[in-house]
């Protein structure tokens, strides 16, 4: 290549118009999938990613966290970079009111996944991935197997159950009144629509039980770890991962209360099509059951405990046997406005704020 030659090629990149990159929209044959970072993703990424870029030719590019605010700028500013999120219900409930996520296309969906997956979990704007679950966490030093609470009337019962209890505060979380009443003997089946005022009595007698209120799960863990509290309420699946970390933790699963991180799409997603086959491929009984034996959430698909032992099954919420033992939360109740215009979700924290300062 000689000099006249280098100086038209100089000339021809000046002349070319400018080319605009948007970076925050993902290139064309990517796909950006958004959940909440760590194991999980890492176990979504290396089982359920690959056969999604084999079957699509699609590339797949992951991001944390699935924030509401980032999703509520993309979507007003037409510039939206992301295009499946994995998120909780709190979560979908705004986006759902603020307009911010695609309708499903259910038919997109295997129905041999979709007729193994509660029908709980198949909503219009979300479907259920991992299940979480509020569950009875304990020390097994303070409290042995045979000897720890059963169910909530036993975790107020301090006197034949000694210790410490842990309930939560901070951390986005509505007061636990469905386990205050399950522990004052309302049956499950008749728990919804909750008897507020009765649940707050129950809540009124567990306050001088409580050695500390914990403003996050990880904390919660670390204080049953520790013995600071022998028994308490949290994320189940967070108890169990400490457990099989050596922790003096265990989990009973009787009462516990059910929740979901969903799978959504944000509106304006790039492919629809493309999004709804990555959301098929991770409710695959087989990747769940993957993903289940690295880190110990509730697969939704129901199908996936066939590809898990007896023994993986029985640390996992959505199993047979311990799904059975707990009912799921009613998002309906909790997301309905009452005749203030407050949701029972708003106004019950509300309360709880200003209960915990008056004690």
């Amino acid at each position: 290549m000689n000099r006249r030659t280098v100086l038209k090629s100089s000339a021809a990149l000046l002349a070319a118009p400018f080319l605009h990159i948007r970076p925050v929209r993902a290139d064309k044959g990517e796909l950006v999938v958004v959940s909440w970072g760590g194991d999980y993703d890492t176990a979504i990424r290396d089982l359920a990613v690959p056969a999604f870029q084999k079957n699509t030719g699609y590339t797949v590019k992951m991001d944390a966290p699935p924030e509401n605010a980032k999703v509520k700028a993309m979507v007003q500013s037409g510039n939206v970079g992301w295009d499946v999120i994995l998120t909780d219900i709190p979560a979908v409930l705004t986006l759902t009111k603020d307009t911010l996520l695609e309708p499903l296309d259910y038919g997109a969906i295997d129905k041999a996944k979709l007729d193994k997956i509660p029908k709980e979990l198949q909503q219009p704007y979300a479907i259920g991935q991992r299940i979480y679950s509020f569950n009875i966490v304990y020390n097994t030093n303070a409290l042995p197997k045979p000897k720890h609470p059963r169910d909530w009337a036993e975790v107020w019962d301090q006197k034949h159950f000694p210790g410490g209890r842990t309930f939560n505060f901070q951390g986005g979380i509505e007061p636990q009144l469905e386990v205050a009443l399950l522990a004052d003997g309302v049956p499950v089946d008749k728990l919804y629509p909750l008897d507020i005022e009765r649940a707050w009595k129950m809540f009124d007698k567990l306050r001088p039980l409580v050695s500390k209120w914990y403003t996050s799960h990880a904390q919660a863990i670390q204080l049953i770890g520790a013995d600071e509290a022998s028994v308490g309420c949290t994320i189940g699946p967070r108890g169990i991962t400490a457990k099989h970390a050596g922790a003096p933790i265990d989990v009973d699963y009787n009462q516990g209360k059910l929740a979901s991180d969903n799978w959504c799409l944000v509106k304006g997603v790039r492919d629809k099509k493309i999004a709804m086959e990555f959301i098929n491929q991770a409710l695959d009984p087989k990747v769940q059951a993957g993903i289940a034996q690295r880190v110990p959430y509730g697969p939704s698909n129901g199908g996936a405990f066939e590809f898990l032992s007896a023994s993986e099954a029985a640390d996992l919420n959505t199993s047979p046997d311990n799904i059975k033992e707990q009912f799921w939360q009613n998002v309906q109740w909790w997301s309905t406005p009452g005749a203030d215009g407050k949701t029972p979700r708003e106004a019950q924290a509300e309360r709880f704020a200003k209960w915990m300062v008056a004690g």
